[in-house]
């Protein structure tokens, strides 16, 4: 039975591992359900911040947020299972699934969201598997035991897709790629378990399902999202289902995570800000200077060099800003993001790979007419996975950062 959870280590007995995951874990089975019951202990973090650790087993390279079982509290997503807030003391499966060793890959946990999906009053998980394959929906039962699963779309690549309102209907849609095409998934929402349906915005722009860095956001004011990637940005139509204009800017070289679209110096106008390489140095943000030959132009301002023997804000440098967020953290009305080191990517092989995994927010501080960004190590021994996420756990209005990644699942807040 404890197989279905754990995998053995390689080049070593399973009884070792499972010894090790019983220290930290109490394993319990109500009802023939498989419960994950998840360790409290808090590890340091930095002065001024809690660290929460659930586990530190890899269960996924994504982390979402949500009530699941209807109690009005907020639950954790992570691969496999759902950790029930406001403690989350158990994780218990959804699906069937298993922690694995950090020397390879969560093949079917990339990325997930929750969502009422169907309207029946339940939140929803929907999960993107490994880049560029499938997107599976699993419905909510309202009941413990596995959840039904559709396969809703079975090429969704990039390695940060984003679920977001694009086409203004209300309703959220997968901003990804297919076919070497930016565009955008749309739901039937008669039926939600029907093949999502595809929209291009865009040419064939790659071969490679593995392209990093993605967003979306309004960026020339006229009230309608674009799609913006490493190289430029797709400008929404101002009729619907004409040609998206391509818009060439260099923003993120490589390509970093997600490209975060919000009004960064309080002029009324939306900036840019992105890492510049997920596996290597380098974070930037593009000042939206407005129009300017019927284009918007930008002003591109460092936060951290790509150049790893320098340093930036606050004298920080670190690699692999595989994931990032955006919040207002402090709660002066001034967005601030969070993002930090993703371990052990390519299971060594990245720049900086054995550097600490640092979690990191920066601060939004007004500086002249522009922005300072000082940036707060919360923690040094968790980073972050392809996704991390900004959300009040505890509803005491504070913004909790939480992410699963190869060091396991944890929550740092104040």
């Amino acid at each position: 039975m404890y197989q279905a959870i754990l995998s053995a280590a390689k080049g070593g007995s399973a009884v070792p591992r499972f010894l090790r995951f019983m220290k930290a874990h109490t394993l319990v089975v109500p009802a023939g359900l498989l419960v994950l019951a998840a360790s409290l202990a808090q590890n340091p973090a930095k002065p001024g911040w809690r660290k929460q650790v659930l586990t530190k087993d890899f269960l996924t390279e994504g982390l979402a947020a949500g009530d699941l079982d209807g109690d009005g509290v907020k639950d954790l997503v992570a691969g496999a299972f759902w950790f029930k807030g406001p403690d989350f003391k158990e994780g218990k499966l959804y699906r069937p699934g298993h922690a694995v060793p950090i020397d390879g890959y969560m093949e079917d946990s990339f990325l997930s969201w929750v969502d009422d999906l169907d309207g029946d009053g339940r939140n929803d998980i929907l999960m993107a598997s490994h880049p560029g394959k499938d997107i599976t929906l699993y419905l909510n039962p309202g009941k413990e035991g596995d959840w039904p699963a559709h396969r809703v779309m079975t090429e969704a690549a990039t390695e940060s897709p984003l679920w977001t309102d694009v086409d203004g209907d209300g309703k959220k849609d997968l901003v990804c790629m297919q076919g070497g095409k930016f565009g955008y998934a749309t739901v039937d929402w008669s039926d939600v378990t029907k093949p999502w349906s595809f929209v291009p915005v865009s040419e064939k722009r790659t071969d490679s399902p593995y392209t990093h860095g993605l967003g979306a956001g309004d960026l020339n004011g006229d009230g309608k999202v674009d799609i913006i990637e490493k190289e430029g940005w797709f400008e929404q139509p101002a009729e619907k289902g004409a040609a998206w204009t391509w818009h060439k800017e260099p923003f993120a070289g490589p390509g970093g995570a997600q490209m975060l679209v919000f009004d960064a110096d309080g002029d009324g106008d939306n900036d840019l800000v992105t890492s510049l390489n997920g596996h290597g140095y380098g974070l930037a943000w593009y000042e939206n200077r407005g129009a300017k030959d019927d284009t918007v132009s930008f002003g591109r301002h460092e936060i951290l060099p790509e150049d790893s023997a320098k340093t930036g804000e606050g004298g920080l440098q670190f690699s692999q800003l595989h994931a990032m967020v955006a919040g207002d953290f402090d709660k002066d009305g001034r967005m601030d993001f969070a993002t930090g080191k993703r371990f052990w990517a390519h299971n060594g092989h990245d720049p900086g790979a054995k550097d600490p995994a640092l979690a990191v927010v920066f601060f939004n501080r007004k500086e002249g007419s522009g922005v300072k960004w000082q940036p707060e190590v919360i923690d040094n021994d968790s980073g972050v996975g392809c996704q991390v996420i900004a959300v009040d756990l505890d509803g005491d209005g504070n913004l909790e950062f939480a992410a699963g990644s190869k060091k396991g699942v944890h929550v740092i807040g104040r």
